[in-house]
């Protein structure tokens, strides 16, 4: 019999009234066919009451127990009327009456010389309801229905739980000394007017024990070694691509090994690769790895991996790669083609929020937007993404691509102002203008920047407003405004004049006709030029003459072709 359970009985038996002693987690209900009053069926009564409680409780968090044979507002032995109900029968009744079926544990026991039946109700790992749809939850010692809004976000929840938020296989005596005392340390660092004064207030303040004061996971995870004798993580480093990795296995807490990863990292980094001479007379020393991405990378893997899988984070590093892998594909509702715009639920918030209050991560979902824009500002590529159903890979090059396009940062500013310049969304576009093609369609823009079509144009209209972009209605396009093209071409930074215009019309057929003439306006591209592109395009199958238009010059309207039918 649970410890709780028994102190409550007792304490009904020395005088106090079952509702008095309640809590979240515990509820005492009277027998019908035991209580001076009774109505209609007591069976189905009996039922109908312990039906509800049990589906109200498992839609709640954490273990509960509802004790049948006790009358409410009585005390000492008058509280305690009993019950002859069989466990078994209530157990499967309450199986097949609920949807989807929850499985409860009940048995008999005696207690002050009274025979009673208590249920467990476990974790719930669904939003349970009665056969009718009916759908209660745990609020203090009340069951209220539930909202429609509570229904998804209960929904969404249990469909992926938190491990972190499970109890803990361990309790404080089976957690590291060491990482207690560095935890105390950087929360009272951070809370210099509240801190800490134990190593049990630490565990309460960041949140780390259930409402019946058991240990949690995120515990276990931050204090002790989640995975016993195994590494919790692994750095190999590599000379040179396909050399022989020296590897090195950082195991113990997540406290001690985040820290041991990132000090790591920068023993084989922080090397000097490009020395740019900006235009203000200044010198940008440029590093292998932007420290802000290997920060935001590290910390993430650690922070959003599936802790439930036992493999270590492995990060892989040469002097012109950085790899991490992190166990677990991405959060639920995160897609790889929308990492900087989705709101994602994080997979771990009991760990995340203790990970936060040690300042370890900040609490803002804008990590992937922190690693673009230190690789983007520093002239390097986007980081490569790769995932699966079992990991997620981000991959860093050294390299920088353009110096250029560094100095001409500086500038910007002058034309777009401070702020914009560290724009992920500017760097994306800037990139994109001065690399690939010399206009944007709304089509191509909405995949640059991940976003719908309402939001893409709003982003865009926003671009023009700062002087960076020009928007030509007629074309259906956006392109570099003139100061920022004479910024970069001054800094040495090659616009395309024509760009990829072979794909710019194929981006822009997909909305719609374009003519010739839309073509020049957007593009800048040379008439001849342009008349030997559609024709390829035509020739190819890509595109066809609208029907409805033209049949000649530069009015002549274009569409994607379609395929006919017989």
């Amino acid at each position: 019999m649970d410890r709780t359970v028994l102190d409550a009985l007792q304490a009904i038996l020395d005088g106090s009234t079952p509702d008095s002693v309640e809590t979240q987690h515990l509820d005492f209900k009277e027998d019908p066919a035991f209580a001076a009053r009774t109505h209609g069926n007591p069976d189905a009564e009996r039922m109908r009451i312990l039906l509800d409680a049990a589906v109200c409780f498992a839609n709640a968090d954490g273990e509960s127990f509802i004790v049948l044979g006790l009358r409410d507002k009585a005390s000492g032995p008058d509280a305690f009327t009993g019950t002859e109900a069989d466990p078994a029968m209530i157990a499967n009744k309450i199986f097949n009456r609920t949807r989807p079926n929850l499985t409860v544990e009940a048995e008999d026991i005696e207690f002050a010389g009274t025979r009673l039946v208590t249920i467990r109700v476990g974790q719930g790992l669904a939003l349970y309801s009665r056969l009718d749809g009916a759908a209660t939850i745990r609020h203090g010692t009340s069951c209220v229905p539930l909202t429609e809004d509570e229904r998804r976000r209960l929904q969404f929840t249990r469909a992926n739980p938190d491990h972190t938020a499970a109890r803990s296989r361990t309790d404080a005596t089976g957690l590291d000394a060491v990482s207690l005392a560095e935890g105390m340390r950087r929360f009272n660092a951070l809370h210099p007017d509240d801190a800490v004064v134990s190593e049990e207030d630490l565990l309460r303040r960041l949140g780390l024990r259930d409402a019946r004061g058991n240990l949690l996971m995120a515990a276990s995870i931050l204090f002790a070694s989640p995975f016993g004798a195994r590494p919790t993580a692994q750095h190999l480093w590599r000379p040179a691509p396909g050399a022989e990795p020296a590897r090195e296995d950082l195991d113990g807490p997540l406290i001690l090994a985040l820290p041991r990863m990132l000090e790591r990292i920068k023993t084989h980094s922080n090397a000097e690769i490009e020395r740019i001479e900006l235009p203000t007379g200044q010198e940008r020393h440029i590093r292998d790895f932007p420290s802000r991405a290997v920060d935001e990378v590290v910390l993430n893997a650690f922070a959003h991996r599936d802790w439930t899988l036992t493999r270590p984070i492995v990060v892989e590093q040469s002097p012109l790669t950085l790899r991490v892998t992190s166990p677990g594909g991405l959060p639920e509702g995160v897609e790889r083609t929308r990492l900087l715009t989705t709101t994602s639920t994080p997979r771990n918030p009991v760990l995340m929020n203790a990970l936060h209050r040690l300042g370890l991560v900040e609490e803002t979902s804008r990590g992937f937007d922190r690693m673009w824009v230190s690789m983007l500002s520093s002239g390097r590529d986007i980081p490569d993404v790769e995932t699966d159903d079992f990991h997620v890979a981000l991959t860093f090059a050294s390299s920088v691509s353009d110096p250029g396009f560094v100095k001409a940062l500086t500038l910007l500013p002058d034309v777009i102002g401070d702020a914009a310049v560290g724009n992920v969304n500017v760097l994306l576009v800037l990139k994109r203008l001065i690399t690939r093609t010399s206009a944007l369609t709304e089509t191509t823009a909405s995949a640059l920047l991940q976003t719908g079509a309402v939001e893409c144009r709003e982003v865009l209209a926003w671009m023009v407003g700062l002087g960076l972009l020009t928007h030509d209605p007629k074309g259906r396009s956006w392109s570099l405004s003139s100061p920022v093209r004479g910024i970069l071409h001054s800094q040495g930074v090659s616009v395309p004049a024509a760009g990829e215009i072979r794909a710019w019309i194929i981006d822009a057929v997909t909305a719609g006709s374009v003519t010739n003439q839309d073509v020049a306006s957007a593009t800048g591209t040379p008439p001849n030029v342009i008349t030997e592109v559609l024709r390829h395009l035509a020739s190819t199958g890509v595109i066809e003459k609208d029907p409805t238009g033209p049949s000649r010059g530069t009015a002549v309207r274009w569409r994607a072709a379609r395929m006919s039918s017989d």
